[in-house]
């Protein structure tokens, strides 16, 4: 944002989801707001009309709440070329948005694209790969290098050693290569914790917690039953403690709501499903690997699920399943090496 200070021009600062949003505005002030509600937003103004839908297809089994159809919407957006503000945008986690997305904001005369993103964090159905997205602005085309578009980002800032080293094993982007290791050595070692009871993991975390009441600490789920469950349970369950009660936050995209009601700046804890957990980051992870599934066979894309979860620790990691009924499909997915990830029981 520093390249702007001064210059008279405001970019636009657009996010995957709510929680990023508001993640992000804690960090900077800047003209932000989610990708998709702006398209929304920006086609109602221009038109008084809602969005067109694309129908869902035959493999589809619901119609998906969020689903333009990028076709007519290309079509609508080229009748009203020039007639919208015209800013720089910055756009994060841009790989989960799909071709039709860039095609469109073309279609309205918007050109200057800053597009972050990683492909081994694709999570969405609609989206664009990094050649896609090198293909879409054009990249592919110009007589210099590509390279001298595309900024490599290889230093890792979040996390210690072994939780990078841990998250290179769910690596599956062979567009990329693998991040380099941080130089932050640390003796907390990833964990896989299998727990008794679920009331046994939520102790667990509510003891981390009252260590250090400073610390932010992410509970991430992989469903909204999961995500309400543990919140009531972190929230009612007591225990002795040598610190106040922490403050238990959470969202669900269900809420309809543009207000995210978390703090990221202090400590605490924080229940969010891992969908929204993009960008986002903690002092230290839980990962419930209880009801995470394996769709078609697909274990590649469970990596880049890992991968998003895992990497969202900055100090300390715990991966945690039932000990009576484990998660056999995604623990085949874990590395066996007890140097990157310990065992444990509590």
């Amino acid at each position: 944002m520093k390249k702007y200070e001064g210059k008279g021009r405001t970019p636009k600062v657009l996010t995957f989801n709510r929680v990023l949003a508001s993640h992000t505005s804690q960090l900077s002030d800047c003209d932000l707001t989610t990708a998709m509600s702006w398209l929304y937003k920006t086609q109602y103004d221009l038109t008084e009309e809602y969005m067109p839908q694309r129908p869902p297809s035959p493999s589809e089994k619901k119609k998906r709440e969020v689903n333009p159809d990028y076709d007519q919407l290309k079509n609508i957006f080229k009748a009203y070329y020039g007639k919208v503000p015209i800013q720089d945008l910055i756009i994060d986690e841009g790989q989960d948005l799909p071709r039709g997305y860039y095609e469109s904001l073309m279609e309205l005369g918007f050109e200057n694209f800053f597009i972050v993103g990683d492909q081994n964090q694709q999570i969405t159905e609609d989206n664009s790969s990094r050649k896609e997205l090198e293909c879409i602005l054009g990249l592919s085309e110009m007589r210099e290098p590509v390279s001298d578009k595309v900024i490599e980002l290889e230093d890792n800032f979040r996390n210690t050693e072994p939780i990078a080293r841990l998250c290179q094993h769910f690596h599956t982007d062979r567009a990329s290569p693998l991040p380099k290791l941080p130089e932050r050595p640390s003796m907390f070692k990833p964990t896989l914790l299998n727990y008794s009871t679920v009331n046994a993991c939520a102790e667990t975390i509510l003891r981390a917690a009252d260590r250090d009441s400073g610390k932010l600490i992410g509970l991430i789920v992989p469903s909204e039953v999961k995500r309400e469950d543990y919140v009531k349970k972190l929230s009612e369950i007591d225990i002795p403690r040598d610190n106040d009660k922490p403050l238990v936050s959470t969202y669900s995209s269900n809420q309809k709501q543009d207000n995210v009601n978390i703090d990221f700046s202090s400590g605490g804890i924080v229940v969010l499903c891992d969908k929204s957990v993009k960008g986002i980051e903690f002092d230290a992870v839980y990962v419930i690997l209880d009801g995470l599934n394996i769709y078609n066979g697909d274990e590649d894309a469970m990596r880049k699920r890992l991968y998003v979860m895992t990497s969202r620790a900055k100090d300390e990691l715990f991966l945690m399943q039932s000990a009576l009924y484990p998660n056999k499909p995604v623990e085949a997915l874990l590395p066996s090496d007890l140097n990157i990830l310990e065992r444990d029981t509590i």
